[in-house]
């Protein structure tokens, strides 16, 4: 199958930060192709509402603004999928594809092809913990919609290894259904940089939604053992989200000053401008198989390596075992002691820094979301 053929709806829910949802579209841009681009807010993020644009020859032709963003979650999710519905049914042209990013996404798109206004559908599987919800009526719906998706798709796009091979397990999916679509990083975005003014810093980087499974509290608390032991080590972090206030108060509670700076949400350009001149990135995940990254491909390590900072990295993603193995930084464990000694040596050993940086550029060329996407469309046939 190839996208500039083929009319395709793309249907996802989103947050400020940039993930495969984003990608996909600037993948479908770039490919020329003719699509329809539907995004869905998630309640904690600060986006206004669901919209619908489309896009033909690489641009945006009109738009169709949808329902504002609400701070039910589970009614919002009715709002979108009934939105998905109403906006395919609407289109006067056949959609030759429908990629529906998480299982609410790729039901619509099943109902829409039953009802004839779509050829086939994909699911793409972005995120997968063996326990989405406590509340267990909400964790049945989430369990029925996401089987019902992965037995009535015509393909599905797993995130990752881990992904798929739960899911084939689970739903016993044939072979060639199932295609490992991995995170990518757009790599021609990346500035260059130089390794002396890398080494001349102790600069951290953390990038990220700032939820409370993202770790961020444990380094907060880290810094000031840290600074005792690589002086002018700084924390920047980047991004938004529920538990930034939190994390403000907790680093104005420890008086850690202009060793902790929040710089707030970057758009992508200015990302891949400005992390690549700092040291370090951070990923420091909590320990728990229930955590979103212990299955997925996290889009943030890649993107630090593709811009040249090793990473300290909980061993929680699969990609921890490449950062130990090669080494492109260090592996540690979620606890005060072992991230501060993980911390202090990328920030202090310059040699041992020198040869993850050059590892983490090598390992990192093949992470190009033009060359993945490509692939998956070809599988398709």
């Amino acid at each position: 199958m190839k996208p500039e053929n083929t009319f395709i709806i793309e249907a996802g829910h989103v947050t400020e930060v940039y993930g495969p949802v984003q990608a996909l579209k600037n993948y479908l841009i770039a490919e020329k192709a003719e699509f329809v681009y539907i995004t869905h807010p998630f309640s904690y993020s600060k986006l206004d509402g669901t919209k619908a644009e489309f896009f033909q020859g690489g641009a945006v032709v009109s738009a169709r603004a949808g329902h504002k963003r609400g701070n039910n979650q589970v009614l919002q999710w009715f709002g979108d999928m009934y939105f998905n519905i109403k906006f395919g049914l609407s289109l006067k042209k056949k959609a030759g594809l429908f990629i529906g990013i998480d299982n609410l996404n790729a039901m619509t798109g099943i109902f829409l092809k039953w009802m004839g206004k779509v050829e086939k559908t994909a699911y793409y599987i972005i995120d997968h913990t063996p326990r989405r919800f406590k509340n267990p009526v909400l964790n049945w719906f989430y369990e029925s919609v996401d089987k019902f998706a992965c037995e009535q798709s015509d393909y599905i796009w797993s995130l990752s290894e881990r992904i798929a091979d739960v899911k084939n397990k689970k739903y016993k999916i044939k072979p060639g259904r199932n295609i490992v679509v991995p995170v990518g990083v757009e790599l021609d975005r990346v500035d260059k940089f130089t390794v002396a003014e890398k080494t001349a810093k102790k600069t951290m980087v953390l990038m990220s939604m700032l939820d409370e499974t993202k770790g961020v509290q444990l380094l907060i608390d880290s810094m000031k053992d840290i600074s005792a032991r690589a002086p002018g080590a700084q924390l920047l972090i980047i991004g938004t989200g529920p538990y930034e206030q939190n994390l403000k108060d907790q680093a104005k509670s420890l008086g850690l000053g202009e060793s902790v700076k929040f710089l707030g949400l970057m758009d992508h350009d200015a990302l891949f401008k400005f992390i690549p001149h700092e040291r370090v990135g951070l990923a420091p995940y909590m320990d728990d198989k229930n955590n979103y990254s212990y299955y997925a491909d996290p889009t943030k390590p890649k993107e630090y390596l593709a811009c040249g900072l090793p990473v300290v990295i909980t061993g929680v993603p699969w990609i921890a075992a490449e950062v130990e193995k090669r080494p492109m930084g260090v592996v540690c464990r979620y606890e005060k002691e072992s991230l501060v000694e993980a911390c202090v040596r990328i920030l202090n050993d310059d040699a041992f820094y020198g040869l993850c940086l050059k590892n983490a550029v090598e390992f990192a060329a093949g992470f190009d979301w033009n060359v993945i996407y490509t692939r998956a469309f070809e599988k398709m046939g």
